[in-house]
């Protein structure tokens, strides 16, 4: 009788404890990072009355008749499953998408949290635990890159530090040349010549022509006069019979070597076009002085008379250029404006001339040994970059350390920086490397843990990585307080590092929240709480028992 009331005992202390942990749970319902628990049961000990007996040749085995002595706890479990998240806004507020643990420490030495709600005091110092315990990690050398040889360390945060300034080193250029950006000079006739009104061809005879009111007699003269398109005065006399009666013999005369010098390159061409009207038109584009004009001189006197067109400009000749500027800095971080200036050569092929202009003149080759400052681009005939030749730029700053820019235009065979395609240029100084003096203003923390401070000048570097720390059993971390951890003998060495990201993410401005199941947990209430009322029963009935067992004797 007093073994049902033990092991009724047993099941009422094991099935409070169950409570307890309920409890525990429920009260940490709202607990950041927190991870419920459970509570496994297992039979305690048992009174064996009589051991199992195989079977024989006359009688079958029998199973072995023991009772039960109640029940203990097996184990109690942390469970460490994944937690939602709730978004925060807060750069500080971190969250770990994994199974890793952030490292905090304090003199007495190391622990593990889920909890991300860190903050930052006076001095930077990045915390956990309310203040209480330092966020370590790897911090970065003052280039930004991660010592990952060194041990963990508090995390720090300078904020005020100045990131000095930094000379330009190189300038790259990025976009498009047009191709055909320089443009020729056409002056075209005001009438077209007909015969019969037909359009004429240069076999036609000046006489037959529409616009011959008197025929022309030999002597006759059409003067042709003009600029050249260097500038240069030309007049050449067309005389009728001498020099031809046909109107290609009149185109002749004008292109020859004592006109227009339509052989020569940088000479212009008289053509007909297939409605019969006459043009001049340059050889080279670009810029262009060239003109045209025709009269006639009835030389004999027998009033020929023919209607000469007069010419218009229907394009203007024009050297394509195309200017971007940036500035740059000096050791002291002035600024200086680097205008360069792309200038098509019309007389190579896929070529353009480059011109830098420093501060609009202000650094000159005299006064600041300006060196560097021209040379050429060559293109590929499929508009890739073939040659940036010139440079580097060279110039010194007053007061300053010597500056020497490298001037980008690409990878050579490639379209990743300038190009020449026949559309409009939009070719762009797009970065430089060098900045002004900053100070650091504001951080973010990245997938991986990395904090990039960000300085006022705009420069982005890493200051430091958050460490995070893999165990092989989990459930074996004992709680230190403050939503803290502490590795036990059974939860396994922690495995420090800097996590790629690949198994553990970090989020910036989120927490995980507790991962207790309040529907859960009232259904394991109500089993614990009849758990110990079916056991509390067994005593009250066993006192009733005992109770008719000490009536027995009256």
């Amino acid at each position: 009788m007093m073994t049902s009331l033990f092991s009724a005992v047993t099941g009422m202390t094991n099935h409070q404890t169950r409570m307890d942990v309920i409890g525990d749970n429920i009260a940490n319902v709202n607990t950041i990072g927190f991870k419920a628990s459970r509570v496994s049961f297992a039979t305690g000990f048992s009174q064996l009355l009589q051991a199992a007996d195989k079977p024989n040749d006359t009688a079958g085995g029998k199973n072995g008749i023991e009772v039960g002595l109640g029940m203990r706890i097996s184990s109690i479990d942390r469970i460490f499953n994944q937690g939602n998240f709730e978004n925060t806004g807060n750069r500080t507020d971190l969250a770990v998408q994994g199974d890793g643990f952030f490292v905090v420490g304090d003199a007495a030495g190391q622990y593990y949290t889920r909890s991300g709600n860190f903050q930052i005091d006076a001095d930077g110092a990045l915390l956990a635990g309310g203040g209480r315990y330092h966020v370590l990690g790897r911090l970065a050398d003052k280039n930004g890159v991660l010592l990952r040889s060194s041990a963990v360390e508090p995390m720090e945060l300078p904020f005020g530090e100045k990131d000095p300034a930094k000379a330009t080193t190189n300038v790259k250029y990025f976009c498009n040349l047009d191709a055909n950006a320089s443009k020729t000079q056409t002056y075209t006739a005001s009438i077209a010549f007909t015969a019969n009104e037909v359009p004429a061809t240069g076999a036609a005879e000046i006489n037959d022509l529409d616009q011959v009111t008197a025929a022309l007699d030999d002597g006759d003269t059409i003067t042709i006069s003009g600029k050249n398109q260097a500038g240069a005065d030309v007049t050449v006399d067309f005389v009728y019979g001498t020099d031809g009666t046909t109107l290609q013999d009149l185109m002749d005369k004008i292109n020859s070597a004592a006109g227009y010098n339509s052989s020569g390159a940088d000479g212009s061409k008289v053509g007909l076009d297939a409605a019969g009207k006459m043009s001049l038109r340059d050889n080279l584009a670009g810029d262009s002085q060239s003109t045209i004009s025709m009269s006639f001189n009835d030389a004999a006197g027998s009033a020929s008379a023919m209607v000469l067109p007069t010419f218009v400009s229907t394009e203007s000749g024009s050297t394509g250029t195309h200017s971007a500027s940036i500035n740059v800095y000096d050791s002291r971080g002035d600024t200086h404006r680097v205008e360069i200036t792309f200038t098509q050569d019309v007389t190579q092929t896929n070529v353009w001339d480059w011109h830098i202009v420093v501060d609009d003149g202000a650094i000159d080759e005299v006064n600041a040994r300006l060196n560097g400052d021209s040379g050429s681009v060559r293109f590929n005939t499929d508009g890739s970059l073939l040659a940036l030749e010139g440079g580097p730029l060279t110039f010194d700053p007053p007061g300053a350390q010597g500056i020497v820019i490298n001037l980008d235009g690409g990878t050579v065979g490639t379209f990743d920086g300038i190009t020449q395609f026949s559309s409009p240029s939009t070719t762009i100084a797009l970065n430089q490397d060098g900045h002004g003096m900053g100070v650091l203003s504001d951080f973010t923390v990245d997938g991986s843990g990395v904090i990039n401070g960000t300085y006022s000048n705009g420069i982005t570097r890493t200051l430091g990585q958050i460490a995070l720390a893999r165990f092989a059993n989990p459930s074996g971390l004992q709680l230190a307080g403050e939503n803290i951890y502490e590795s036990s003998v059974n939860s396994g060495d922690p495995l420090i590092g800097v996590d790629n990201g690949n198994v553990n993410q970090v989020y910036s401005g989120y927490l995980e929240l507790s991962t207790v199941d309040l529907g859960e947990q009232f259904t394991d209430m109500i089993i614990a709480q009849r758990g110990f009322q079916a056991s509390s029963r067994v005593i009250t009935v066993a006192d009733s028992l005992l109770n008719e067992v000490t009536q027995l004797k009256r």
